[in-house]
């Protein structure tokens, strides 16, 4: 062997090495994180997900972290004191007005610092640190946390804990959760009370509850028994261990499509996608948001440069809004040009005190309904341009098709959904500016056991941005030409970090922690 080969062999070697190394430092480590609304049933789903990581996948599984175990511990701090959980509407309101109260004294992830202080104390009782407590240990271990309820929280936790943190929310029909409310002894004005401050300003979630949903990776709807809950999670399980097969349901591959022809959209406010499934199962439309174009269809990246033969020039002809005039959105500018007339003209009436300001008049009309005016845009919305891409091609038809859309349908496009014989609407993102069922509660309904209506429902499914992580192969599926079973009890997550990254950020966010706490005692 020669000197040049034999380098070559040593360096390969100690690659080799290497890479076991830092494969061996690559953390077996799970963090799952609920969300839902009051009565959707997440605690019974962290319950199946524990018993399912501890009988399934061998994994030592802490006690669930319950943000109201630790409302009711720190209550003090905030001089509230939680009664007991009879009435139940009572204990509710109670906690949620001491968690608001906890979170504005010590910072809007506060919650979630003193689940990291869990997470922290649970490994080092359970021999996940060298004997110097230095360095972290690799070991079958996982954490459920029941639940987050706003961004701040969801952020702290992504920041130390990146793609090991499983966000799972969980969501049910108005009907089964009030029913679970009044089973657990909520009379029926109690449970009013209680859904409506969950709700806020958006329908079926509370605002902060609601953001955090839609930033899971998998949306379960809990509305059946018990036994199709713990099956739908076994099935995300094997998925998130690549323990078996799995490939996506229809509604999983056509939000996935929603979702990736969003990103088509130079819409400056936001993007949205959409994707039609016909009453047979085929995909026959998609669409996005933008600026329609001349001939049909909408401007694209493709439109940016033509060669102009009669003038023997390179023309721009793309026209989108970001591109077009004065580089504007015509929607926002036009409403504030109409709430800007009205403060004026009131302001310069007999209707008013004279000293009355016109800036102070327009503060007052900010949030009307004024505000939330979407009639000025030059873009065709998604849920329209899937619509009438059918209607170019003129091969299929409509009735009974499902439209799925990252984001819930205005009411432009509710009446044209209702009008073109879709039967079923499928979303994933709140539009609070919506009035699709105050203007079309004839023919709309979020009730999903009505079939005399058009149903919008929430998405049901793995979340479209984690669809390739998931569903592409990562390992061999067979050997000789048999299917290679991996033992769930030696399978590993597929999103794995190396170990010692969370440690500097659990530590801070400790220390931090520490020292408000030692800050208030003092003070």
């Amino acid at each position: 062997m020669t000197q040049t080969s034999q380098r070559i062999l040593e360096a390969d070697l100690s690659s080799s090495r290497l890479a076991d190394t830092i494969s061996d430092r690559l953390s077996q480590e799970l963090l799952v994180a609920l969300v839902g609304p009051v009565g959707s049933g997440v605690s019974t789903a962290a319950r199946y997900i524990e018993d399912i990581l501890v009988q399934d996948f061998g994994y030592a599984v802490a006690p669930t972290i319950k943000p109201s175990d630790i409302i009711r511990a720190e209550a003090h701090r905030v001089e509230i004191v939680v009664p007991e959980k009879k009435p139940l509407d009572e204990y509710i309101d109670k906690m949620q007005t001491a968690g608001n109260e906890l979170r504005k004294k010590f910072g809007p992830n506060y919650l979630a610092e003193k689940a990291v202080e869990k997470i922290v104390l649970y490994r080092k009782e359970n021999s996940g640190y060298d004997k110097k407590g230095q360095t972290q240990l690799p070991g079958r271990r996982a954490y459920i946390i029941d639940s987050i309820k706003n961004m701040e929280e969801l952020e702290l936790l992504r920041h130390i804990y990146h793609d090991t943190l499983c966000v799972i929310g969980v969501f049910a029909p108005d009907k089964p959760r009030k029913e679970r409310l009044i089973n657990k002894g909520v009379d029926k004005a109690g449970v009013q009370k209680i859904l409506d401050r969950d709700e806020g300003e958006v329908a079926t979630f509370g605002q902060m509850t609601r953001k955090v949903f839609v930033e899971s990776d998998f949306f379960i709807c809990n509305d059946q028994k018990e036994e199709e809950l713990r099956r739908r999670i076994a099935r995300y399980l094997q998925i998130v261990f690549d323990a078996s097969i799995h490939t996506p349901t229809l509604a999983e591959s056509a939000m996935y499509k929603a979702n990736a022809v969003a990103s088509n959209s130079a819409c400056m406010s936001r993007q949205v996608g959409a994707a039609i499934m016909s009453k047979s199962g085929e995909l026959i439309s998609v669409g996005w948001n933008d600026v329609p174009k001349f001939g049909g269809s909408l401007y694209g990246e493709d439109d940016q440069y033509q060669f102009d033969k009669e003038k023997s020039s390179i023309q721009d002809t793309d026209h989108r809004c970001f591109k077009w005039g004065r580089k504007i959105c015509h929607n926002e500018v036009r409403r504030n040009d109409i709430l800007d007339k009205m403060a004026s003209e009131i302001a310069t009436s007999d209707l008013v005190k004279k000293k009355t300001t016109q800036a102070a008049i327009r503060n007052l009309l900010r949030g009307t309904e004024v505000d939330s005016l979407i009639e000025f845009s030059r873009s065709i919305h998604a849920e329209m341009e899937a619509i009438l891409a059918v209607a170019r091609e003129g091969r299929h038809s409509l009735v009974g098709a499902t439209l799925y859309t990252t984001t819930y349908p205005c009411h432009n496009c509710a009446r044209h959904i209702v009008a073109s014989g879709i039967a079923r609407v499928i979303y994933i993102q709140p539009y609070k500016k919506s009035l699709a069922i105050d203007l079309h509660n004839d023919s709309v309904t979020e009730d999903p056991y009505d079939n005399s209506h058009v149903v919008f429902q929430q998405y049901d499914g793995v979340a479209p941005c984690n669809f390739l992580k998931l569903f592409s192969a990562k390992t061999e599926r067979k050997k000789d030409g048999k299917l290679l079973r991996t033992s769930p009890k030696s399978a590993v997550p597929v999103f794995r970090i190396p170990l010692d990254a969370p440690m500097e950020y659990e530590s801070k966010v400790i220390a931090d922690l520490s020292n408000k706490e030692q800050n208030e005692i003092e003070m």
